[in-house]
Order: C-alpha cells, then sequence, then structure tokens
C-alpha cells in the first residue's frame, strides 16, 4: 500500500510518501520539507498564533495534495512539541481539519523518543546492535536506546534548538554571558538522562532531524567532502572534538556571517548555535565521542508503527497483555502500586468478551489494545483514594507517559478506565466531549465490556475463570466457568450491563 505521513514540527513541517510490502519494507516516493516555524514565540507563550496556524494548514494542505498524487491511500499527521506544550492545541487541530481535512495526532514526549528511535534503529543501525540515538528539534531533544527493534530507554528534555533560541539568545552574534546560561540549562536539563542512562551500555550513537543533519553536512563541507546545501542527506560522522571547534567558531558569528558558512541553509543558521551546543551538551554527558547522522527519523517511524498495526490487525487474536505496546502501562500500574492479579485477570476477561462481540460488531484489533490497557490500569486510582478511585484512575493516566501510545489513545483509555464504575459518559463530562465523536463511541462501547470484566472479578479472587460468549440475533449471552459461587459477580454484573447494551444494541444474559 501507499501511505504518507505528516511530521509537524516545531521548526519544520515534513512530508514522506512510501510505497509498502511491509514494515520492514518500503520504498519512499517522495520526501518534502517546508520551514514554518510553528514554534517561534508558541514556545515562550504557550500560544500558537492566528498566522502560524494559517501557515501550518497551508503547508498541510499542499502536503496532503502531493501524497493523494502519489496515491497515498492513508495519510497520518502527527504534531510534536510546539503543539504538544501550546495552551489551545485543541484548536490548532480543529482549525487543521476543517481547512485541510487531516486529522493531527500530538505525541507526548516519550512517545516522540519511541518513534524516532525505531526508525533509526531499523534504517540507520546493524541488526543485534544496541544504538543510542539523538533527535534535536526546535522545541525538544529526544534520546532512546533500542536493540533488536525494541526500546530500551527513552527520555523527552525540553531543549530545543527554537526554543532554547528565543529564551537565551538575544544577541547577535550572542555575548558571553547568555552561552553560559545556556549551556547550564542544557547541562541541567541533561543530569538526569545522564545519570539513569549510565545504566545501560550501547555498541553505536546516531543522530537524527534537521539540526544534527545540517551540523553533518557543515562539518562534511568543512573538510571539503561536502556538495552543496540543499543536496539530498548524506551519511556524516560528527566528532566531538571537531564540533566543540566548530561550536566555537560559531559562536563568535552574527547571524549574516553563519548564513554563509557551507552546508548550512539561510534559515537553519538562524537555530543552528543553540542546536550545536545542545548537541555538544549531550555528547558530553553521555560520554559520545563520535555519532553518525541518520536521515530517517520520526516520519519514518510513524510509518514503520503503522505498518506494523496493520499487519497485526491481520493476524489471529492474542492476549493482548503480553503486547510490547503494553510494557509501558504495566510500569504505570506497578508504579502506583495496582493489584497486578485482578487487573491482569479482568483484562483476560475483557479480551473474551470483546473477542465474541467482534465480528458483529466491527471491533479493530486497536481497539481490543485500548480495552486491555484500560484494564490493567482501571483500579490505579486506589493510590491516591479508595472513594471515586476510578476518577483518581483517569487523572493519573491522563498524566502519565504511556509508551507506545499517543496524546489522543491516551485520552481514550483513560476515559475508558473512567467508566468502568459509577456514571455513563455525559455531555456535561469535559474530559469525554473533549474526544472526537468516534472516540466517544468506542469509549462507550470499551468501557461497557470493562464495567463487566470487572464485576466478573468483584471479589478480586479470579473466582470466574473463563467466560463463554455468543450473540443470538439481538442478544448476546455470556455464560461464567467457575468452580465455586458466583452471586455477588452475577448481582454486581447485572447492575452494570446498562452501558454495555447501549453501546452494543443488544439484551444481555449471563449465567
Amino acid at each position: 500500500m501507499k501511505f504518507a505521513a505528516i511530521d509537524i514540527g516545531s521548526n519544520s513541517i515534513k512530508l514522506v510518501v512510501v510505497d509498502a510490502a511491509a514494515s520492514d519494507s518500503f520504498a519512499v516516493l517522495t520526501r518534502e520539507r517546508e520551514m514554518v516555524r510553528l514554534g517561534h514565540e508558541t514556545l515562550l507563550k504557550g500560544y500558537i498564533g492566528r498566522a502560524a496556524i494559517l501557515r501550518a494548514a497551508e503547508c498541510i494542505k499542499r502536503f496532503r495534495s502531493i501524497a493523494e498524487a502519489r496515491g497515498a491511500e492513508s495519510i497520518v499527521a502527527t504534531a510534536t512539541a510546539s503543539v504538544r506544550e501550546a495552551n489551545n492545541a485543541a484548536n490548532f487541530i480543529r482549525a487543521i481539519e476543517q481547512k485541510t481535512g487531516v486529522r493531527v495526532e500530538v505525541l507526548s514526549g516519550i512517545e516522540e523518543a519511541r518513534l524516532i528511535g525505531l526508525a533509526a534503529s531499523q534504517g540507520c543501525s546493524r541488526k543485534g546492535v544496541a544504538t543510542l540515538n539523538i533527535d534535536i528539534g526546535g522545541g525538544s531533544t529526544e534520546i532512546s536506546i533500542f536493540r533488536d527493534g525494541q526500546p530500551v530507554s527513552l527520555f523527552s528534555i525540553k531543549l530545543g534548538a527554537v526554543g532554547l533560541t528565543e529564551r537565551f539568545l538575544r544577541s547577535d552574534p550572542p555575548r558571553a554571558e547568555q552561552l553560559n546560561e545556556l549551556r547550564a540549562e542544557i547541562q541541567s536539563a541533561l543530569d538526569r538522562p545522564a545519570r539513569e542512562l549510565g545504566e545501560h551500555s550501547w555498541d553505536a550513537a546516531t543522530g537524527t532531524s534537521g539540526t544534527i543533519l545540517a551540523i553533518g553536512a557543515a562539518l562534511r563541507h568543512r573538510h571539503g567532502a561536502g556538495n552543496g546545501a540543499t543536496a539530498q542527506p548524506v551519511e556524516s560522522t560528527i566528532n566531538l572534538k571537531e564540533l566543540t571547534d566548530w561550536n566555537a567558531a560559531l559562536c563568535v558569528m552574527n547571524a549574516a556571517q553563519r548564513r554563509e558558512v557551507a552546508g548550512l541553509m539561510p534559515r537553519r543558521a538562524e537555530i543552528i548555535v543553540a542546536g550545536g551546543q545542545v548537541l555538544e551538551g549531550t555528547m558530553r554527558a553521555l560520554g559520545i565521542k563520535q555519532l553518525r547522522t541518520c536521515d530517517w527519523a520520526l516520519r519514518e517511524g510513524v510509518i514503520i508503527d503503522r505498518l506494523r498495526e496493520l499487519e497485526a490487525e491481520s493476524r489471529p487474536p492474542m492476549p493482548d497483555i503480553e503486547d510490547q505496546k503494553l510494557r509501558g502501562v504495566h510500569a504505570v500500574g506497578k508504579r502506583f502500586g495496582y493489584e497486578e492479579a485482578h487487573s491482569q485477570h479482568v483484562a483476560r476477561l475483557a479480551e473474551r468478551i470483546f473477542d465474541a462481540l467482534s465480528p458483529s460488531a466491527n471491533l479493530t484489533r486497536h481497539q481490543r489494545l485500548l480495552l486491555s490497557a484500560a484494564a490493567l490500569l482501571h483500579d490505579v486510582g486506589y493510590h491516591i483514594a479508595h472513594e471515586s478511585h476510578h476518577k483518581h484512575s483517569f487523572y493519573l493516566i491522563e498524566n502519565s507517559e504511556l509508551t507506545g501510545f499517543s496524546e489522543s489513545e491516551r485520552g481514550v483509555i483513560a476515559n475508558i478506565a473512567r467508566y468502568h464504575r459509577g456514571s455513563h459518559p455525559k455531555h456535561r463530562h469535559s474530559s469525554y466531549m473533549a474526544l472526537s465523536a468516534a472516540d466517544r463511541e468506542t469509549v462507550c462501547r470499551l468501557a461497557g465490556i470493562l464495567r463487566l470484566a470487572d464485576a466478573l472479578d468483584r471479589r478480586h479472587d479470579n473466582r470466574v475463570k473463563d467466560v463463554q460468549c455468543k450473540r443470538v440475533k439481538n442478544v448476546f449471552h455470556i455464560q461464567l466457568a467457575s468452580a465455586s459461587e458466583c452471586n455477588h459477580e452475577l448481582e454486581l454484573a447485572e447492575r452494570r450491563l446498562d452501558l454495555f447494551e447501549d453501546a452494543f444494541q443488544c439484551k444481555l444474559r449471563i449465567s
């Protein structure tokens, strides 16, 4: 299939269109990049201005036309730090969809790190090798370690070339005290990642995205090996000592002089001082003497991840609690002291009900994954208080990093957990109404299943060992398998069937 990904970054918006045979086999048909500077002032003010929204919309509209002309059957657009940090992110998403027809997904910092690391590990690393990747964007820096296509460690740090330039480098050329403040900020932000990454080992280091590719190209030109700033990216090796010398030379240049530096595009020259300092500081903090540049980044990571999801949809059901994407869910559960045996049993019961419903209700494998995540975390709210623990579960999930899930998916998971007990979703519930219409339907359906599964383990003792389910016309039958009496479980399930019946337009019979 032909597939397109749009990366809405703080500095530029990028497009890639591919012809894919599989997640590990696709040909790039075209790449496009436009410097929109969505993060300009946004990262300082926390608000995306109207002019920036219009620039982004025009660019995305053009990219959609290019993708469709290339035959793309699906377009996925993701946004990173500038939208993630904006207090009017929801308005931005609505405006882009209205003006372009493209729905934007906002990525958490950790999810951004995972997707970029996935791309670098598949596109620029040898099989079986542990690779550390650094990605410097306009609003944040992502660091990842991947081994055999799976994340070992992920970090997202609020160090971006655009944001740091606007905060610290107000003179041209920058004054010594401004540079010292910038370096101190970088060092402080890297303290924790350096400490925790020191517990891991890696075999190779790579660097991705515009800032690092630009630095690699400029250093290549310095050695007389460059072939023009607008040429296609070529793999380069960035040596820490050479980078340090180059950074020192840049710091005494003004913007006009930096625009004349071989290998640098003129607009990149405006933010390259901060970007170079972030890369130098990161390499020092992590003990990296050299790294290779890699021209695969977020766009390619999104494509690999979505193609893997499509491949998973075509396979028979598997226990979703064993899915790699749920590692982060288990980590969140353990952080808040979840009752693991109960949570996993509820997830298994929910999956059994889901699988029986799936053929007649057109449920997807990805929805099954969202249900499993919510089932595993539905009781984490006990960490705050027993009373209204379902509401506390919503808060903890909504404000936790869930590796493998976008911001919108995390919102769906949080709402499913929120409605595992208590009232049904209502129009006055702002967090529920903030979801798209499709996501609200998903919440109602999956919460209806979770309410039943949780009721069937009311005493947290795995009393109901299994369920057999079948739908006959307008009636859905659930038969419980248990060696003990389950009157309390049956009674609670009978009280919780309304949402299920409304969501699936059927009558429920439990025996």
